[in-house]
């Protein structure tokens, strides 16, 4: 995994470890020319945080769902 991903920026490299090399929606694993994108659990406009903590790895797909499943929901 490590080879393919030697460019990632430090904190993405950092969650791909954590999360084992797949993604927090669909549990797929990563491949070299997916997008993958960070997301935040707490979002920020919620007075959530860059933290590694707050943040999971996910599809650019997946992440599409993630957020038009929330604009959908009742706030």
């Amino acid at each position: 995994m490590g080879e393919n991903y030697k460019y990632l920026e430090p904190q993405k490299a950092r969650l791909l470890k954590r999360q084992k090399g797949r993604c927090a929606q669909c549990g797929l694993n990563f491949n070299p020319g997916d997008s993958i994108e960070k997301h935040h659990l707490n979002p920020r406009a919620r007075g959530g945080n860059n933290a590694d903590k707050n943040l999971i790895l996910v599809h650019l797909h997946c992440h599409d769902q993630i957020h038009g499943q929330s604009e959908t929901e009742p706030r």
